[in-house]
């Protein structure tokens, strides 16, 4: 949200996709050129969709939807010369409504996978983790050694950013303290409904003789935040724990249960990062099998019909995330049912690569939050 528009919510997405080659082989830093990468999204025309909230990352040369995403070589003063790329990155500009920001990144991921599967045979692939990569290892690029372990670990992972600046009206009310205690307790249990990445080294990931539901948040939880609080140049709160939707549509439900997390003063339940942590990394291995987690998913996912009936929003794109939660079977599951089921890592990939679409959303646009509501 810029300056001049303080009274309005915005919105944005930042989406990580891993790429595949024509065989369906995922692909990683030694595949990749960033060069042609980079020349190759910097030409697909994208004029329409505007610019508002993008800045101009380090070796890019425009400010436009597309990043290529990995890991930075710098310098002895830590400046960035090469970048090893690990996927590629669609970014929204901000929007005032959820369901315009979710049509742009449709529209803005449409038009990367045909340009990429036609230039290089390459295919996005939703996924949360690389399926054949791990323990990635590199030089220093930043002084501070959490910062560069957290760098460290999302050169294998990929995952959605969810981005929300609020009116100032609402942004006043926010207790940065609170939010950080309340987000530390409730937000875990949410972020398990999410797990897309239960594959590494090309087989299924185990911890202490359990089939895993997610690698990316057992490894991120560690050095990673679950959401960070932008200042500049306006105050933007960005939620970083969610994993790669199968769907555009749960898009939906992330800034729902996102918006109840800023918004929902009845959210009382905090807790410690230390605590965060934990329960991150037990939630990773074991899913939401305790009732003491499946209450504190129902109690988040209740505020956030709550919030998006306070701003007069759809409630129905929770209906999945409710599945999830009274069955227990979350995307991951159908990763590994399909791993298990194909007896090949390259077919079961190709169940879960970005198919070509119309650009729509395929439901009727729900009208954009109040700043009075």
């Amino acid at each position: 949200m810029s300056d001049s528009e303080p009274k309005k919510f915005g919105f944005g997405i930042e989406a990580e996709y891993l790429l595949l080659d024509k065989t369906f082989r995922p692909l990683f830093c030694e595949d990749l050129d960033f060069d042609r990468l980079r020349d190759c999204v910097d030409s697909i025309s994208t004029t329409d969709l505007g610019t508002d909230g993008f800045n101009i990352k380090p070796l890019h040369k425009h400010a436009n939807p597309y990043l290529i995403e990995g890991y930075y070589l710098t310098d002895v003063s830590m400046k960035p010369h090469t970048l090893l790329p690990k996927g590629i990155e669609v970014r929204t500009p901000v929007r005032s409504s959820i369901d315009e920001t979710i049509s742009v990144l449709i529209d803005a991921t449409e038009r990367l996978r045909s340009r990429v599967e036609s230039d290089f045979g390459y295919h996005l692939c939703t996924i949360s983790h690389h399926p054949t990569r791990s323990n990635f290892q590199a030089p220093p690029n930043y002084k501070r050694h959490d910062y560069w372990q957290w760098a460290l670990s999302a050169m294998t992972t990929f995952g959605p950013d969810i981005n929300i600046s609020l009116p100032e009206s609402m942004s006043a009310s926010v207790d940065r303290k609170l939010l950080n205690e309340r987000i530390n307790f409730y937000m875990p249990a949410a972020v398990a409904l999410t797990f897309s990445s239960p594959l590494i080294d090309g087989r299924l990931w185990n911890e202490d003789g359990i089939s895993g539901k997610s690698v990316r948040t057992y490894k991120r939880s560690q050095w990673a935040p679950l959401y960070y609080v932008h200042t500049e140049p306006a105050l933007r709160f960005e939620f970083k724990g969610f994993e790669m939707p199968f769907q555009f549509s749960d898009y939906r439900a992330l800034f729902l249960i996102s918006l109840a997390l800023l918004l929902d003063s009845s959210l009382t339940m905090k807790t410690s990062d230390e605590e965060r942590i934990a329960n991150l990394r037990y939630f990773a291995v074991h899913g939401l099998e305790s009732e003491a987690s499946k209450v504190c998913a129902r109690i988040l996912l209740q505020a956030a019909e709550r919030t998006a009936l306070r701003l007069s929003l759809d409630v129905s794109c929770l209906s999945p995330i409710w599945r999830r939660l009274e069955t227990g079977n979350v995307p991951a599951d159908q990763i590994s049912d399909a791993f298990r089921a194909e007896n090949s890592l390259e077919r079961a990939l190709q169940n879960f690569v970005v198919k070509p679409t119309d650009r729509t959303i395929g439901q009727t646009s729900a009208p954009a939050p109040s700043a009075q509501s």
